[in-house]
């Protein structure tokens, strides 16, 4: 037995390095397929988790700039929305993902300089009602707080007011995911149900004492991007029992131990391809918004029966491998694909074709691969996250055991490679030759197996 295995084999919860993960990243043909308007943006990626949080966290704040486009699933009206959560240690190279900020930076930029507008409105209207004394009746109401970024330290109600003065609709991002679990851990702040219900664009109301205050907003569209470290993330969901848990999609960034070269120039001004992509969502943002009639988006029925098979051998999988705490993660894992794809299509047809809205959208097929691809390594990381969360079963604690089988063992192997590294991990002979024959191997010989869904190092350089 190995070093590394004797270390798996009294805590569960060792991740391998960077250099040995061929199975966390995302499919290269995923990057093959995606709308050309979104390629520029891998320019400042060294590696290729970099370059998989950078399609994430697009797509994320993507999400939360398509209004008026929506679609049906679970015959339920849903929007494009979507949570995440990029967990990372220190030097891993989450910095990165201060640029997708930029995605979303023009449009939140126009709404603050109106908000300044209704501001300088009021503020003479009152200056006006003051100084004539013959009309002190009446009520001017405040003007609305326009954004589209609200920041994480925030109380309930005034969370709540910011969605509801901008049409329900924003995008909550922070860099230090603390600073939303030091506000979600006050009574003044505990705004976890709104984050819940909003997943689902459910009513939500908050009423308090104080000025017998009642917010109350209905379908709401929020959109998450959170990044920081597995131990805030835990303080943020601290049990998988936590409704927020299979919100989220969850990508977990490794520490890559080299140094960067820091003078190297990836694009000629940082962020600027970030910021160029920005302007076209801000124009697309702008054409959206003034349709009259919303756009559905449309999946072919094809499609909808590959989506519906291919979920439901992912249910069956997980199911039997992990038991029924994984189900709520996999049944939104779903939506979530069906979101993403709605997303990319509109990429797709409005910028990469420039295309002009109509009443129905057909989603692309292209973008449904890519969704189904991606929705592949997501719940595989829901189902890593919720093992190391306190109080789940067995079952998860072993699948998160064979997780770590797959990322030891060599693209090509052996039989007796197999055994070894079972050993290992305390895998039993008759598990593990269950664990051979399911879809994540292939075989290929007299005991030799090759792994299905191989991948080149993910610290392998990015080509320019």
């Amino acid at each position: 037995m190995n070093p590394k295995q004797e270390q798996l084999k009294e805590d569960v919860y060792w991740v391998p390095d960077a250099a040995e993960n061929t199975e966390l990243n995302f499919d290269d043909s995923v990057f093959e397929l995606i709308p050309d308007c979104l390629q520029p943006l891998f320019i400042v990626a060294s590696n290729k988790q970099e370059r998989d949080v950078i399609l994430l966290g697009a797509i994320t704040i993507l999400s939360g700039c398509l209004p008026n486009v929506y679609g049906i699933y679970d015959n339920r009206i849903v929007y494009p929305n979507l949570f995440a959560f990029i967990d990372a240690p220190a030097g891993a190279g989450k910095g990165i993902l201060n640029f997708v900020r930029y995605l979303a930076a023009p449009i939140h930029q126009a709404k603050r300089e109106e908000s300044k507008r209704l501001q300088q409105e009021f503020e003479v209207k009152l200056n006006s009602k003051k100084k004539d004394k013959d009309n002190q009746e009446g009520f001017i109401p405040l003007p609305p707080c326009k954004m589209l970024l609200i920041p994480a330290n925030n109380s309930a109600s005034s969370f709540l007011q910011t969605l509801s003065e901008n049409n329900g609709a924003g995008i909550l991002f922070s860099t230090e995911a603390d600073t939303l679990s030091n506000s979600l851990s006050q009574d003044w702040g505990n705004f976890s149900d709104v984050l819940r219900c909003a997943f689902h664009h459910e009513t939500v109301e908050i009423q308090r004492k104080t000025n017998k205050e009642y917010i109350s907003l209905e379908a709401p569209k929020l959109t998450v991007f959170l990044t920081g470290t597995q131990g805030q993330l835990k303080r943020l969901i601290p049990d998988a029992e936590n409704g927020l848990f299979s919100r989220f999609m969850y990508y977990s960034m490794k520490s890559v131990p080299k140094f960067r070269d820091v003078f190297e120039r990836r694009g000629t001004i940082p962020g600027q391809e970030f910021m160029q992509l920005g302007q076209q969502i801000f124009i697309l943002y702008e054409l959206l918004n003034r349709l009259g009639t919303p756009l559905e988006c449309h999946l072919e029925k094809s499609l909808q029966v590959e989506f519906q098979n291919k979920f439901a051998a992912l249910l069956e999988s997980y199911f039997n491998d992990t038991g029924d705490r994984i189900l709520a993660s996999l049944h939104r894992t779903g939506l979530i694909c069906y979101r993403i794809t709605m997303v990319l299509s509109c990429l797709r047809l409005f910028i990469d074709q420039r295309a002009n809205p109509s009443q129905v959208m057909q989603l692309n097929q292209s973008d449904f691969n890519v969704a189904m691809s991606l929705a592949k390594h997501l719940i595989s990381n829901s189902a890593k996250h919720m093992a190391e969360m306190p109080g789940v079963n067995n079952d998860i604690v072993k699948y998160r055991k064979l997780q770590f089988m797959i990322e030891m063992l060599p693209d090509t192997f052996t039989r007796k490679e197999a055994n070894e590294i079972g050993e290992g991990l305390d895998i039993s002979l008759a598990t593990l030759t269950r664990y051979l024959s399911s879809d994540a191997f292939e075989r290929i010989g007299h005991g030799k197996y090759r792994k299905k869904d191989a991948q080149m190092n993910d610290d392998e350089p990015m080509s320019n």
